[in-house]
């Protein structure tokens, strides 16, 4: 029955592609513009009556060009979990495609309209933090971003002068009223030395300004951790039966501890939720924050021989007082 149920998942991914004009593209046709996303300004979502918001986190699913094996196993468990997973918003958290470890075959805008059409399926907003793999080979981030204002359901923004291609906060009201805000920001790819990128004090300091104006809890998603990740797991509180492993390390990225020095004081920051460390999951309470990190989310990433795509579901709770009890994280997979 497994193997049948599995078998099942995967033609209906390719009944998406035969079935969706514009699955199958090599580059970018999309009829959008990049500058788009300085016109369209923060989106807004409603909360359900209960006062809960549930996010469903895809990260590092590493897709290739939507049709080879890895991917088609990568797409069916997206689907297999969408399917058992009601939520009130997607966010894709970075690396959605590979990047420079590509091969011959490689289709950035094949995976990407794949993936697009399938979320599109579920009729619930979606949204993309970058990756560092996002904009290396095949069309820049920009063009990606472009690429995907086609889809209805996309939220997508930015703010003009700032470093990066994706920052802008998503409202979460209830009655009309603001109680909540997810931000979205960019933690940039690979320097001119190759090296890991860090995000720059113009982009922190329009989120603290973002938080600080709205006066709300904020929870914040992108793609590379800080240092402070690595002082939550040793030092925080961990959320029960969240698992967590430390193969790889959460504190390499030493530009990124701009980015803790300068929302160290923002009390409105609740949740750095981010991506990145293929091995890991872990959720921490540390300085008056939770620190959430998910593991790879696809077949073709590298560590996936060691740890099964997973996904990440949080499911905030805006009547909450304290931040301890403002989260509960779970771990979701097509198992």
């Amino acid at each position: 029955m497994k193997l049948f149920m599995q078998l099942i998942a995967v033609l209906s991914v390719f009944a998406v592609c035969l079935g969706f004009a514009g699955c199958k593209k090599t580059e970018n046709d999309s009829p959008h513009s990049y500058d788009e996303v300085y016109t369209v300004g923060d989106a807004a979502l409603d909360v359900n009556a209960d006062g809960a918001f549930t996010i469903l986190k895809l990260n590092d699913t590493h897709l290739f060009n939507g049709t080879n094996a890895d991917d088609l196993r990568t797409l069916a468990d997206i689907r297999a979990v969408l399917e058992k997973t009601p939520c009130d918003l997607i966010v894709i958290a970075g690396d959605m495609v590979e990047g420079k470890s590509i091969k011959h075959g490689y289709d950035k805008y094949g995976a990407a309209g794949l993936l697009g059409a399938l979320l599109e399926e579920f009729n619930t907003p979606w949204t993309f933090a970058p990756g560092n793999n996002d904009g290396e080979r095949g069309g820049t981030k920009q063009e990606l971003i472009a690429f995907m204002m086609q889809y209805p359901h996309f939220l997508y923004g930015n703010a003009r002068d700032i470093t990066g291609t994706m920052q802008f906060f998503i409202d979460l009201k209830k009655d009309g009223e603001t109680v909540h805000a997810v931000a979205i920001i960019d933690s940039l790819e690979r320097n001119s030395k190759g090296k890991y990128d860090f995000m720059k004090a113009d982009q922190i300091a329009w989120l603290v300004a973002g938080a600080n104006e709205r006066a709300v809890p904020t929870s914040v998603f992108f793609h590379m951790p800080t240092p402070a990740f690595k002082a939550a797991y040793e030092n925080g509180e961990a959320f029960p039966g969240f698992p967590f492993g430390d193969e790889y390390p959460v504190d390499n990225i030493e530009g990124n501890r701009l980015f803790d020095d300068m929302t160290a004081d923002c009390a409105y920051i609740t949740l750095l939720s981010c991506a990145h460390v293929h091995s890991d999951n872990m959720a921490y309470l540390y300085g008056g924050r939770w620190y959430q990190l998910s593991s790879l989310g696809g077949y073709g990433a590298i560590g996936s021989d060691n740890y099964a795509p997973s996904y990440t579901v949080t499911v905030i709770d805006t009547n909450a007082v304290a931040v301890r009890d403002m989260y509960t994280f779970s771990k979701v997979s097509a198992e």
